[in-house]
């Protein structure tokens, strides 16, 4: 029996809906209470982060940041929406929709970056008891700023006022910044049980916070005296406590879509060497090539052309000793391409006598410079394996050489048993270049001539 899997798009219109159906019953039922909305959010981040097998601290992360940032756009969001909809209760729904829209795929774009990094392991379970807490201790942090908010106590001086000091002291935000950075740096190097990290951080978050007040409190480095009391100490440190977890939250993010992107660049990279490294050994392999070798070789022994068949098994087994030295490598000198590229075309030359040659006009300075190894030698095979090549009308293939790039031209003279071209040897010389050194290969085709530029690293 086939069973009907939701999509995690519609998980999202789903939650979005059900936000604003909730929204709408609380206004007409005049229950005006975000808690049941802020269970609805961490349930939406909580089930995005489980099917796609986000880790515990990662969930932890974008809970927060969609608690607060529901908070805060459920405060300033609805006043621009209701400037739109003059409804009491259609304006708070359009707000907690739109919110939930943005949030869900906010948080399935994070897990898409990491299902790109990183593949999901088939026994993974989530580990529920941590996310539970989590979202436990999320939803009871959430209920006590609000209560502390909407208290007489905060009534008396508002959040702005306590922000506006903050913000006024370089000091305490300097601390506060370079100490989120260094402690978002340092987490990922810690050991030890998920509990005990997670402790840690708590314990750290705190203690940055109680400086940051203290520098704010007491105007560091101006140094204005002021008697301590507890209650506007305690106001103070509950701004910069919240502020703080903001800050951590976006630096946290942050760090996370960098190593991500990084993991990604550098999974690509293997899959593209991979591949290379594979067509590398179909080519040192390639029964044509071996068959076309294997035929000269014979054809110069039953001439009793002992030195050159001599010659020829040395230049062979030099071509192949190449390829597999290099095959682990992903950069080769100019130098090391261009005595195997040489060599390689000797070999063709005993099957095409007179009608093919290799031109080189390469400076010593270049010599030093890297490239791509076997894609010379690539560059020349396609030139024999497209154009005709007949001693009545040799093909001349140059390459030459820049500081910068190394360019291989030959003129276009199509077989009349023409070959269909797959693209793939320079589709996977384009991609080793960008991989390595983010350069890109050019591919020009006029009507009497076929070019290729290489840059050199």
């Amino acid at each position: 029996m086939k069973h009907t899997t939701i999509s995690t798009p519609w998980v999202i219109h789903l939650f979005a809906l059900a936000h604003a159906l909730i929204a709408i019953l609380s206004r007409m039922a005049n229950y005006v209470d975000d808690v049941p909305l802020t269970v609805l959010t961490l349930a939406l981040v909580v089930v995005i982060a489980i099917r796609h097998g986000l880790q515990a601290e990662l969930i932890a992360i974008l809970a927060l940041v969609g608690t607060f940032a529901g908070y805060l756009f459920g405060s300033f969001g609805a006043t621009l929406v209701g400037k739109v909809v003059h409804d009491e209760v259609l304006a708070p729904a359009l707000t907690t929709a739109l919110f939930t829209e943005l949030l869900g795929w906010g948080v399935y774009a994070v897990a898409r970056l990491r299902g790109a990094t990183l593949e999901r392991r088939p026994s993974w379970t989530p580990p529920i008891p941590q996310i539970v807490l989590i979202v436990l201790a999320i939803l009871l942090f959430r209920i006590s700023y609000t209560l502390i908010f909407n208290s007489d106590y905060f009534l008396q001086s508002s959040v702005s006022t306590e922000l506006n000091h903050l913000l006024k002291n370089t000091a305490a935000i300097l601390v506060l910044l370079c100490g989120n950075m260094l402690f978002v740096s340092f987490r990922p190097h810690l050991v030890g049980r998920a509990e005990w990290r997670m402790a840690g951080g708590v314990l750290l978050t705190l203690a940055l916070s109680t400086l940051v007040t203290l520098l704010v409190y007491y105007n560091f480095p101006h140094g204005t005296l002021r008697i301590f009391a507890w209650l506007p100490f305690l106001r103070l440190f509950a701004v910069i406590l919240l502020c703080d977890i903001v800050v951590y939250t976006l630096f946290k993010l942050i760090a996370y879509a960098l190593i991500s992107n990084a993991q990604l660049h550098a999974e690509r990279g293997k899959k593209h060497q991979a591949q290379f490294q594979y067509n590398k050994l179909k080519m040192q392999i390639n029964p044509h090539f071996l068959f076309n070798s294997l035929n000269i070789l014979d054809f110069l022994v039953q001439e009793q052309e002992t030195e050159r068949a001599s010659a020829f098994i040395r230049k062979l087994a030099d071509c192949y000793r190449y390829m597999l030295k290099n095959e682990d490598e992903q950069l080769v000198t100019l130098r090391d391409e261009l005595t195997f590229a040489h060599k390689y075309s000797e070999l063709l030359q005993e099957r095409f006598s007179n009608g093919f040659r290799v031109e080189y006009a390469i400076p010593e300075s270049c010599m030093s410079r890297h490239i791509v190894p076997c894609a010379l030698q690539l560059l020349i095979e396609n030139a024999t394996k497209h154009n005709a090549v007949n001693t009545e009308n040799p093909l001349l293939v140059s390459i030459t050489a820049t500081e910068q790039t190394l360019r291989v031209s030959n003129p276009l003279k199509p077989r009349l048993s023409k070959q269909p071209s797959t693209g793939k040897g320079l589709k996977n010389i384009r991609q080793q270049y960008l991989d390595l050194a983010n350069q890109s290969i050019r591919v020009e085709q006029t009507e009497t001539e076929f070019i290729v530029e290489l840059p050199l690293i």
